[in-house]
């Protein structure tokens, strides 16, 4: 039988870790593009601060599962043999569709105390809605993932474009129509049972449908220095969340202002984490030559991202009252801190230690970061609003780097030049911040 994918992957000449870059890139900008066009569209900055309250709180419940248990099932995977392989993917699936089911579980029987303890709200339209499209998309983050393992480019990008198609037309047609917002989590509730189906499609034919404890607890044990270190680095923004709910309480309008600001570069986080899970696996393997792939290869990263970054920092103010709408223009400030956060994004200081199975400091240095952010936010929020919470988040993230570079170096050696073009960053990162004094 003729392997289509493979063909059209030899003639596209797509590798999987390109195939996963676009995947992310293709996520995030829908995502960027649904907020866009329900602004458009009119719908109210109201529904607008919901809808972003919506996505907080799936992000909370659900981020540091998939980050924590993904990581290990990425560098977990390939040291199995072909038959244990296919026990695993099946568990894998079965854990995650147990988590789902937990977290649909929790996430109704504590309505009430996430909606005032970290919204400090009394009410929160089309929740039970977007809970279950939460839950039943939760376990096909496993799709992208196992093709990427099957080496299957072709076909991550051709899942992510219907994907993400698919989830652009089910939330802003209902608002181009004039129907009420609660048809587009119909949408969505739709859109994510049949990822689900193709999920099952997929391990149909690969899958060893067995039960194995003794995996799934390898897996845990694993990935739980992960889960923790994606814990208390997902509670940087949940803590920014809550500061916002908190310093203005009851005022949606403010909540959706911070949402919409405090965004990185678009691209930053998706190629950066596709670039990063590749990476992890080639440390493991061979330090050194990983290292030098690192350097040279996020100097292309550094070409892509930064230019992008002073292009949007000098442009922010221009933007956003016109891609959203005039209530969106304190932002542009917020949003313009954040693109500073790519300074210390494209240092991959992380991506080595976790190679190393240095996950314990990873997880110090997490807590600790997790501390500074609450400590400067508090302080420059109370002083200077929004834009001074996300200076405290800024503060945060670069202190992570600094630490994580000085323990390389002392603990294995491993000086920032071996693994960062000193003579790029620094060039790229000096205009970056002659751009954000400028605008």
């Amino acid at each position: 039988m003729i392997n289509r994918s493979g063909i059209y992957e030899q003639i596209i000449g797509i590798s999987p870790l390109k195939a996963l870059q676009i995947f992310n890139i293709s996520r995030q900008g829908s995502l960027i593009l649904i907020a866009i066009l329900l602004a458009q569209f009119q719908l109210s900055t109201i529904q607008l601060g919901y809808y972003e309250q919506l996505l907080f709180l799936g992000y909370l419940l659900t981020f540091f599962w998939i980050s924590g248990l993904i990581q290990g099932f990425l560098s977990h995977f390939p040291s199995l043999s072909p038959e244990k392989q296919q026990r695993f993917i099946f568990n894998a699936f079965l854990l995650f569709s147990v988590l789902a089911a937990g977290i649909f579980t929790i996430g109704y029987l504590a309505k009430s105390l996430l909606w005032t303890t970290l919204l400090h709200q009394d009410n929160l339209p089309y929740y039970l809605l977007f809970l279950t499209y939460l839950c039943l998309n939760f376990p096909t983050c496993l799709v992208e993932n196992y093709l990427l393992l099957e080496k299957k480019g072709f076909q991550i990008v051709r899942y992510g474009a219907l994907a993400f198609s698919a989830q652009l037309l089910v939330m802003v047609l209902p608002i181009y129509l004039g129907w009420d917002f609660r048809y587009s989590f119909y949408g969505l509730i739709a859109v994510g049972l049949l990822k689900l189906l193709y999920l099952v499609y997929l391990l149909s034919g690969k899958a060893n449908w067995q039960l194995d404890i003794a995996m799934i607890r390898q897996w845990l044990q694993l990935s739980s220095p992960l889960i923790l270190y994606a814990i208390l680095g997902g509670l940087l923004p949940a803590f920014d969340g809550w500061l916002v709910g908190f310093l203005f309480e009851g005022d949606e309008k403010m909540f959706a202002i911070f949402r919409y600001g405090a965004q990185e570069l678009p691209l930053a986080l998706a190629l950066t984490n596709a670039f990063s899970n590749v990476m992890v696996v080639e440390v493991a393997k061979e330090r050194s030559a990983a290292l030098l792939a690192i350097k040279q290869k996020s100097v292309k990263l550094f070409h892509l991202l930064f230019p992008l970054s002073i292009f949007l920092m000098l442009a922010s103010e221009y933007l956003f009252p016109r891609l959203f709408n005039e209530d969106f223009i304190e932002s542009a400030l917020v949003f313009r801190i954040y693109l500073l956060v790519i300074i210390s994004r494209v240092v991959f200081s992380s991506t080595i230690l976790m190679g190393l199975k240095d996950n314990n400091v990873i997880t110090r240095i997490g807590l600790l970061e997790l501390l500074v952010n609450v400590v400067c936010s508090c302080f420059f929020g109370y002083y200077y609003g929004v834009a001074g919470i996300a200076l405290g988040t800024l503060i945060a993230f670069s202190l992570e780097k600094i630490l994580q570079a000085i323990y390389l170096y002392r603990k294995h050696q491993i000086s920032l030049k071996e693994y960062l073009d000193f003579k790029w960053f620094f060039g790229y990162s000096i205009l970056l911040l002659l751009a954000f004094f400028l605008s």
